[in-house]
């Protein structure tokens, strides 16, 4: 039945599903909790890894530091072979902040790292209620919020609701109804939703307001893990290792690159390799003529396409021509492949590299968009030819879109040009044939 209060409506909840049970005599593995879940898109289990180097590469005033981290497996070669373009999960941690800060909310700090076993209550009335996958049977709170449960994710407004009877204070009581309500959609979309405020952020709104450990359980989502491009090329002769580059974000720091930039040496990660894509860089591949184009970090996976071209030239193949288009905001200060792109360019394994600086007053091509238009006769000509690739990397809401445009407005320059609507359609079918081939980072 619909609560009128005021001037909106609102639905009760019903109690949580879900209760924890002290359990003394047993001990937590000392692995990350989701290690044995399976995990999106796994092409193998789980491993435990360990950090051989970390490095700074960029730092300084108006750059977003970048970091680069390789891994060596702790558990020895698995015999699967990562191609260029593949992708691994990254298990993650919340921050200690906001785990003290959600035990210290529900009274739990003296007892959050106390095992407890996770079941069902006895009278519930959901049907088929189960508890989730990525909650082990047998956990403690702290390990539970740390590795388990989202806490930074936007909370829905069945979430919202749900936190309205745990607070104490009618004020607060009244400020979450209103969010959850049909009438307070502009009060949610503006106060939650718009500015992207996780469980933390709510909670600090409302001090009131205490949720039971059963209660996140059933209405938070899994802490997922986190996908990086790899840098490095698979090499049976040295030991097994994974690369990869990562930025990081000053103002509003993701909570992965937050624990990644923490660790030192000889720190243990857990991280699974992820199924490939489209973008991978196989074998077969380095017969064909290949155009690559990046931005920042965006440019990282193409280090070990370069390095798989290097190997193949080492060993007396012929590969096709490789040319790259880059852009950074500083050749000098941000710039953190330079010597790697250099020594390619000296070896052969790159025929060419065309770069865009978009901070540097004197620079000629500020974007890579300027640079693609500058080369339209060589992109034309890769993409109608059948040994031609072309190969993107970055992020889904700007830099992809934005670099399709480009590639449409340059193939409606051709004198047998279709209207735009058609040249999109072209491009569809050149990725579904698998020669213009994008890595979406989210």
């Amino acid at each position: 039945m619909p609560l009128w209060h005021g001037d909106f409506t609102m639905r009760w909840s019903e109690p949580s599903h879900f209760e924890l049970l002290r359990d003394k005599d047993s001990s937590l593995p000392e692995a990350h909790l989701q290690a044995k879940v399976t995990q999106p898109f796994e092409g193998t289990q789980v491993l435990e890894a360990y950090v051989t180097n970390l490095t700074t590469v960029v730092d300084g005033e108006d750059v977003k530091p970048v970091y680069d981290i390789t891994l060596g497996y702790s558990q020895g070669d698995t015999g699967y072979r990562h191609f260029p373009g593949d992708t691994i999960g990254i298990l993650c941690y919340n921050t200690e902040e906001d785990v003290e800060f959600i035990l210290e909310r529900l009274n739990l700090l003296s007892k959050g790292d106390l095992a407890c076993s996770v079941g069902i209550v006895t009278h519930t009335t959901k049907k088929s209620a189960k508890v989730p996958l990525f909650v082990p049977a047998l956990v403690s709170c702290r390990r539970l919020f740390k590795e388990c449960l989202d806490l930074r994710v936007v909370p829905k407004k069945l979430l919202i609701r749900a936190l309205v009877p745990c607070a104490s204070e009618e004020r607060d009581r009244r400020f979450l109804e209103i969010l959850c309500s049909k009438e307070g959609n502009a009060a949610y979309e503006r106060t939650v939703f718009q500015k992207g405020k996780g469980l933390i952020s709510l909670l600090k709104l409302v001090p009131s307001c205490r949720p039971t450990v059963g209660l996140l359980i059933e209405h938070l989502p899994r802490l997922m893990p986190r996908p990086y491009s790899l840098a490095n090329v698979y090499r049976e002769a040295s030991g097994p290792s994974v690369r990869f580059l990562f930025s990081h974000c000053v103002e509003n720091p993701g909570i992965t690159t937050n624990y990644l930039r923490g660790l030192e040496k000889g720190a243990k990660v857990y991280f699974y390799f992820r199924q490939s894509s489209a973008f991978v860089y196989k074998d077969t591949d380095l017969k064909h003529n290949i155009i690559m184009i990046g931005t920042g970090t965006g440019v990282s996976p193409y280090l070990s396409f370069l390095a798989q071209r290097a190997d193949a030239l080492a060993r007396g193949e012929t590969i096709g021509h490789g040319e790259l288009i880059a852009g950074f905001r500083y050749r000098e200060r941000s710039y953190f492949c330079k010597d790697e792109i250099k020594e390619y360019l000296q070896t052969g394994a790159l025929d060419a590299c065309h770069e865009a600086f978009s901070r540097d007053a004197d620079a000629r091509h500020k974007y890579v968009q300027s640079q693609i238009r500058e080369k339209k006769d060589l992109i034309i000509e890769n993409l109608k030819n059948d040994q031609g690739l072309l190969y993107v990397c970055g992020d889904s809401k700007v830099l992809l879109p934005q670099i399709m445009d480009t590639v449409i407005d340059i193939l409606a320059t051709e004198p047998e040009a279709n209207d735009r609507e058609e040249i999109s359609a072209f491009i569809g079918r050149l990725k579904k044939d698998g020669k213009y081939r994008e890595d979406v980072w989210l």
